[in-house]
């Protein structure tokens, strides 16, 4: 079998700006300068260890991610002593590096053993007699890719004039780390992933396993087909078995088994069985089913003898995207797994940490276990991040979560009439392809990220370049997606219309609703979008309390400060005066530059979770015409100011959290004025009828209940049911009101919502004086008036069953507490002098 020596742990590590600090290739020799050197981490990353070694100070915070920027400029040289045992010269060896980033030179014993300049895509360097037994000095000099690209065009690919300068369009690395409105100008450097050298004396090497599991259309027959890369490494065939065995992982039921006689020629090769399974146990997004997995376990044997086995997951599922016509027109875009509608709830995944090599499993599973308490089924990973890792895709088959992953291209032109460009992105597909056929979770591939709608609205077909990369994604991508995994929907960019439609259209194919959310803040008119399937839209609001004050020095935390705007999103400064900063005034008539930091947080907080409730609420309702509700964004890879996501880089909770939370619960009632009425919708998740009682009408902000009605529904199973109306004419004083409606069932709070119709500064608030008593883990909440947005915690860290919620008049509202005390109230959103805006509790933040 193949032996491996790992090779991370403690490296020296030495830099040149090729005026000081010395050269690349006084690295490579046998006697070096030690001064010159720093200790690196392997895996790892530049910024991480010049940060430890005290070169730089922590990037996350303040100005100091600008103070780093040499780092990117610079080249680096990685070096360690390899003692390579005996036995790894008797046959054939390989230096396997998973991610260098980005441009790298590998250097043995003073003598250059290959390159690479793809962070996406293994290097793996064949180093047969270039080893000697004991003592071998091994050299990895990287440059972050800048220097790469110098010579290079950035007219006209680039988007913006940083573009210029970077040109990240031709480097192979997350994109978002040559800046992004929500994120920093961090570009990496370093090994970031595993090294370690590997040898064997076989006749052959298994590669990769690539299993592609499929279910037949009545759900009753699974298949596998079990695809093998093989490597020859002899100079003629060789006779070997391929044998596999599929076995189901802890409760789920059923076996399989198959082997093949092959021909393992020189060279690598692709080698395929075939596994058959009747009536499988099937995978199901969360809420929906089990995520029954079954365990795939392949051995190639030669001469007798085992020379690898490995393991694989699948399940069973079938996966299609809906497109047929409606009625009222256009189409639906809907997504169905296993012959059943699924309405997608979710957020857009980036990178979870600026710094590739900081994410870990753990990183991962706290997004996913977020995302799970988010009431979320689905994950977009965006297209100028990463191809997410395997332990992501774990976690997500083992949870149910459904993932839209993307090409890593994103808002740029890409020079794809490049023969080496070219060849490098069908490596890097077909690489990923592969390494993601396996996981059920994965249920949509996607070109890129905006890029049809650059050729359509951005004049991508023009100025020089026009449509240099119209092929990568029409013609280079889906072959390999029909060659390599022929059962995966595959569309060419997000948004994208069918029929040569403009990709804006929202009566077909998939949406990304932007009208809304940088200039335009007024969130109402979400009210009317009818986008088919919308995966990308959102407003701005603040990371936690406890995590701006982290990213911000004292003397720095308040709006308009240098550090606030390093940290902040770039739209800030897209216009002056700040279309950002305009919301407060626009919606409270506050201005955010008056704030104090904790103040600041509620009040932008408040309104980015009114802003998501209501992007999710008018979806919903609308299910299945509208089959997502699928925001931007979840998660942040630093720490931001102001960003757009429910989940902070420290995986804190902004205060959107519970707004969104509550939209996307798998039960829920939303209440929308439709042409002449107020209307209220039952949506309805799960697969059985939900008997309830709904109280609705409208109710005063100064206490009582002008309308006033009690009836029996049914809410229909997966459906969203139209459950009662009234005339909008019946709705005298939308100034001091709400419309409202409650569902109960067996005398237990099942939903609730509301509506309102001015901005919150134009209503007439009435003080509210809320009283909270806590009994058996249980803290009862009653105001006699409407209280707007209690708040319960800002910084971000307690696990509240709920927070930023409102109290209906006369309606006592209940929530499992586990303090000794009752809880305390932060923030109250009344508009009104009398109102506790803030209590002392929350000025002491």
């Amino acid at each position: 079998m193949l032996a491996r020596l790992d090779l991370g742990g403690t490296w020296r590590l030495a830099f040149t700006d090729w005026q000081r600090f010395g050269r690349p290739a006084s690295v490579e020799k046998e006697e070096v300068d030690e001064a010159r050197f720093i200790d690196a981490q392997v895996p790892g990353e530049v910024h991480l260890d010049a940060w430890k070694a005290g070169l730089i100070q922590d990037p996350y915070v303040g100005l100091n991610s600008l103070s780093a920027r040499w780092i990117e400029e610079c080249e680096w040289s990685y070096r360690r002593i390899l003692e390579v045992p005996a036995e790894a010269l008797t046959g054939r060896a390989w230096l396997n590096c998973e991610c260098l980033d980005l441009n790298a030179r590998i250097v043995i014993n003073g003598v250059e053993v290959g390159k690479h300049a793809n962070s996406f895509v293994p290097a793996r360097i064949e180093v047969t007699g270039k080893l000697k037994a004991g003592r071998n000095v091994l050299v990895v000099h990287l440059e972050s890719g800048l220097y790469g690209v110098s010579d290079k065009a950035g007219d006209p690919y680039g988007h913006g004039p940083d573009a210029k300068l970077h040109k990240r369009h031709w480097l192979r690395k997350p994109q978002c780390q040559f800046g992004w409105d929500w994120s920093p100008r961090l570009v990496n450097v370093g090994i970031q992933g595993p090294i370690a050298l590997e040898w064997t004396t076989d006749a052959a090497r298994l590669e990769r396993v690539v299993p592609m599991a499929t279910l037949s259309s009545d759900l009753h027959s699974g298949t596998v087909r079990v695809r093998a890369f093989i490597q020859g490494l002899t100079d003629a065939p060789v006779t070997a078995t391929l044998a596999a065995t599929l076995g189901g992982v802890g409760t789920v039921r059923g076996a399989a088994t198959g082997s093949s006689a092959i021909e393992v020629k020189p060279g690598l090769h692709a080698y395929e069985l075939t596994l058959t399974l009747a009536n499988p146990e099937l995978w199901w997004p969360i809420n929906h089913g089990a995520q029954a997995l079954y365990q795939l376990t392949t051995t190639l044997t030669a001469g007798g003898a085992a020379l690898a086995t490995t393991t694989s997951r699948v399940g069973f599922r079938t996966v299609r995207f809906d497109q047929s016509p409606l009625p009222q027109g256009g189409s639906r875009f809907a997504l169905e797994v296993n012959n059943r509608l699924i309405f997608c709830k979710g957020g857009n995944f980036v990178p979870a940490d600026i710094i590739r090599a900081s994410i870990d499993e753990a990183r991962y599973r706290g997004l996913v276990d977020r995302a799970i308490e988010s009431n979320f089924n689905l994950l977009r990973v965006w297209g100028g991040g990463l191809y997410e890792a395997d332990a992501f895709f774990r976690l997500c088959d083992e949870r149910g979560i459904l993932v839209w992953q993307e090409f890593i291209f994103a808002c740029s032109r890409y020079p794809g009439t490049d023969e080496g460009f070219w060849n490098t992105i069908k490596e890097e597909a077909t690489y990923h392809i592969r390494r993601l056929a396996e996981h059920p979770s994965l249920v949509a591939w996607c070109g890129n990220n905006e890029i049809e709608q650059g050729y359509w609205e951005w004049n991508y077909d023009k100025n020089g370049a026009v449509l240099p990369d119209h092929a990568i994604y029409h013609h280079l991508l889906p072959r390999l997606i029909n060659q390599e995994d022929p059962a995966k929907y595959y569309q060419p960019s997000s948004p994208y219309s069918p029929n040569h439609q403009s990709p804006t259209a929202h009566d077909v194919g998939d949406q990304h609703p932007w009208a809304l959310g940088f200039f335009d803040i007024d969130f109402r008119k979400y009210r009317e979008m009818i986008c088919r399937f919308p995966n990308e839209g959102g407003f701005l609001g603040p990371n936690s309390l406890a995590t701006i004050k982290e990213a911000l020095p004292e003397g720095q935390r308040h709006a308009g400060s240098i550090s606030w705007q390093a940290h902040d999103n770039s739209i800030d400064s897209w216009t002056a005066p700040s279309c950002t900063d305009n919301m407060t005034l626009q919606w409270l008539g506050k201005d955010i530059r008056t704030m104090e930091i904790t103040e600041l947080v509620y009040w932008t907080g408040l309104l980015h979770g009114e802003a998501l409730r209501e992007y999710c609420d008018n979806f919903r309702r609308r299910m299945f015409d509208s089959a997502a509700a699928i925001f931007w964004m979840f998660n942040d890879c630093w720490p931001c100011s102001r960003s757009w996501t429910t989940i902070d880089y420290r995986l804190r909770y902004t205060p959107a959290f519970h707004p969104v939370r509550r939209a996307l619960a798998p039960v829920n009632i939303v209440v929308s004025q439709v042409g002449d009425e107020v209307v209220v919708f039952g949506v309805n998740e799960r697969m059985e009828s939900i008997h309830g009682e709904l109280r609705y009408g409208v109710f005063a902000l100064a206490g009582g209940w002008p309308i006033d009605k009690t009836i029996p529904v049914v809410l229909k199973p997966n459906a969203s049911t139209r459950l009662a109306s009234f005339p909008t004419a019946q709705w005298t004083d939308p100034k001091g009101s709400m419309a409202a409606a409650i569902l109960s069932a067996n005398g237990q709070l099942v939903a609730r919502n509301r509506l309102f119709l001015p901005f919150f500064k134009d209503m007439t608030w009435s003080a509210a004086a809320p009283t909270v008593s806590l009994e058996k883990g249980i803290a009862t909440f009653h105001s006699a008036t409407f209280a707007w947005g209690l708040a319960l915690d800002l910084d971000g860290d307690a696990q509240l069953a709920d927070n930023f919620f409102d109290l209906y008049p006369g309606v006592a509202y209940r929530i499992p507490w586990a303090g000794a005390q009752a809880p305390r109230i932060l923030g109250i959103g009344n508009l009104d002098a009398a109102a506790p805006r803030l209590t002392a509790d929350a000025a002491k933040r």
